[in-house]
């Protein structure tokens, strides 16, 4: 069997994994790539007598060696020993998807361009002449619309025949100096990249290219004439550029459309208008988290009830080590499984809608507006919008910000950030056993706690403040399989990592249980527990919940019995839940810390961050204690 291997390659926002759901389904892994923080997603499909394996690289704007993400893009353009590159272009944006193209083509590696929302074009009087643009880049053109699976038969059977396409690519031509310098350096390239390539960058200053020069000292011999070039880096990326937008201006036409205004710019009028746009934004979130308690609750009922029955049937009467063990590995498993599964899913459903809609990129702007007031940058709200799902990626996120102080800033406010996880907590056990009222409160809460934190910093750190500059997609239709696709992705993480650690946690705490070691944990922390006036057993789910919060409902459980509300009030229900999601959320994100900044602060950053969670619930379960007297 023939078998093929192929990037996907594009700018954000492109419709990459769209294309990729369409390609192959839901059938992906997700991996950070060897030595860094950025994932790719893999998959593998067999048509015909061809297997083809498609790797959906990060979006990037080019492969420059500036970003982890071009970085990584780069690498497995070059290291992964690709058969062809697939790179998908918003034809709405064309002159800047052209740019990455020009680089690809230069690496001479066989290219299909994939040209996306051509129906989108269409309406805003946008033409692209593809058989003219095939012929300047000497490229196959496939126009494709991943949600109606347009053009999908005919890219695959273009990428079937990918290898036989002749390497007489579009080549981009630099000022005469530059040309010589390329000229002089491609002499003394070694290996089986194409020399000019190399060339190019290495006067890029891409030094993971100096390996296939024969010696290093042509770089400083070939950068003798080009006095007039001092940032010949610049220089070569201008050219490039500047050669995008001719191929672009040559092969679109503008048409002559309705002048009128489309429903699209009517809806973000109203959207991003200075006060309904921001009430708006506040309304919609308590309706998406309205709708995950509500829908949760029901998922979890029913998961709960089935786990009983199951455990029901069970015969685990005898208290040796075996049973124990046993019986507490299958309550967390099943209860970690009924509580954390509903609400994760649903909100990465939730999350794929809101980002498949284009409304979440309304949402950060018009809590940007908000934010300016709080002395917080706006686009650190592109890292908060990403802990809504997950820390992890969110503290890789702060990267968008443009200091080291900027970011680490930002990723403390990710302490108050309810990611899928915590949302899981609120839902499937303060608002499960509180009520609804108490998980609101929770969120109400969360944010109060932020802004406390926010206006410390405020006042303590002084960093300079710039506008927010973000692209809106247009507002689209959502296909519901294609969301589906992408929480499944999203939620095999849980599956695959979570559940092993429910089993093992369940175990371990069984056996704990069995030998009267419990209270070797219990014990030397019990000073945390009588200060937010809990049992002392919960310090075990706060414990196992810095490990992995999904393990907290789990474990809580596994401490205290099905029955929580028979053990906690509400007001305990309440103060554990707000000491149990504040905070570094989990192991994961702490070794993101680490590795995004130094172990020093990442450890500070997490203690100050739990204390203040616990120092903050102690002192709001003693205020309601105070009251609840006095009436």
């Amino acid at each position: 069997m023939k078998k093929l291997k192929i990037l996907l390659i594009g700018q954000p926002n492109v419709g990459k994994s769209s294309l990729l759901n369409a390609l192959v389904g839901s059938k992906s892994t997700v991996s950070n790539y060897p030595g860094t923080t950025v994932e790719l997603t893999k998959a593998i499909k067999k048509i015909g007598d061809t297997e083809i394996e498609f790797i959906d690289t990060p979006g990037t704007y080019s492969i420059s060696d500036r970003s982890e993400e071009e970085k990584v893009t780069e690498k497995a353009l070059f290291g992964e020993k690709v058969d062809g590159v697939v790179t998908v272009i918003d034809v709405n944006s064309l002159e800047r998807g052209l740019y990455v193209v020009l680089q690809i083509l230069e690496a001479k590696v066989p290219t299909i361009l994939a040209l996306n929302f051509i129906e989108d074009a269409k309406k805003r009087g946008i033409s692209i002449d593809y058989e003219k643009m095939e012929k300047i880049l000497r490229t196959p053109i496939v126009p494709i619309n991943p949600l109606t699976k347009t053009g999908i038969n005919k890219l695959v059977n273009t990428l079937k025949q990918i290898k036989k396409y002749k390497k007489n690519f579009f080549t981009v031509r630099y000022d005469d100096h530059i040309e010589k310098a390329i000229s002089k350096i491609s002499t003394r390239v070694t290996g089986n990249l194409p020399e000019r390539f190399v060339a190019i960058r290495v006067l890029e200053n891409d030094e993971d290219f100096y390996e296939y020069l024969e010696d290093e000292t042509i770089i400083k011999e070939a950068r003798l004439n080009l006095e007039e070039h001092p940032k010949v880096a610049e220089d070569i990326a201008i050219t490039r550029y500047g050669t995008a937008s001719f191929i672009s201006e040559k092969v679109t036409e503008i048409i002559s459309v309705d002048k009128k205004r489309n429903i699209q710019e009517q809806i973000d009028d109203i959207f991003l208008h200075k006060i309904w746009g921001p009430l708006i934004t506040f309304f919609s979130l308590l309706i998406i988290f309205g709708l995950l308690l509500y829908l949760g609750n029901i998922t979890q009922n029913a998961l709960l009830s089935s786990a009983d029955s199951f455990l029901s049937r069970l015969n685990m009467e005898n208290a040796s080590i075996i049973n124990v063990m046993l019986n507490k590995t299958l309550i967390g498993l099943s209860a970690g499984i009924s509580i954390a599964l509903p609400y994760v899913f649903l909100f990465y459903l939730l999350l794929g809608l809101m980002e498949d809609t284009g409304i979440l990129p309304r949402f950060v702007i018009n809590i940007d507006r908000f934010s300016r007031k709080l002395g917080i940058h706006g686009k650190a709200f592109i890292p908060m919008a990403l802990g809504l799902g997950c820390t992890v990626p969110a503290i890789r996120g702060t990267r968008v910000l443009s200091s080291k102080k900027e970011q680490f800033l930002s990723a403390t406010l990710l302490s108050f950030v309810p990611c899928s996880s915590r949302t899981a907590i609120i839902m499937g056990i303060v608002g499960f056993y509180g009520g609804k009222e108490l998980a609101l409160l929770i969120f109400l809460t969360l944010i109060f706690a932020g802004l406390i934190w926010a206006l410390i910093m405020k006042k303590t750190v002084h960093v300079e403040r710039k506008p927010l500059i973000l692209e809106l997609p247009p507002y689209r239709k959502p296909l519901l399989s294609n969301v589906i696709a992408k929480s499944w992705i999203r939620m095999k993480d849980f599956v695959y990592i979570v559940i092993p650690l429910l089993i093992i946690g369940g175990m371990v705490y069984g056996i704990f249980e069995a030998l009267n070691l419990t209270n070797s944990i219990v014990k030397p922390l019990s000073f945390i527990t009588k200060w937010l006036n809990l049992p002392s057993a919960t310090i075990i789910p706060l414990v196992f919940g810095f490990l992995q919060k999904d393990l907290t409902g789990g474990m809580l459980i596994s401490a205290l019995g099905k029955n929580i509300s028979a053990v906690l009030n509400p007001v305990q229900i309440y103060i554990f839940g707000v000491a149990a999601t504040i905070g570094i959320p989990c192991i994961n994100a702490f070794g993101m810390l680490v590795r995004e900044f130094n172990i020093k602060k990442a450890i500070g950053l997490t203690l100050i961050s739990i204390a203040y969670g616990i120092l903050l619930a102690g002192i709001i379960g003693k205020i309601i204690l105070v009251f609840s007297l006095k009436a």
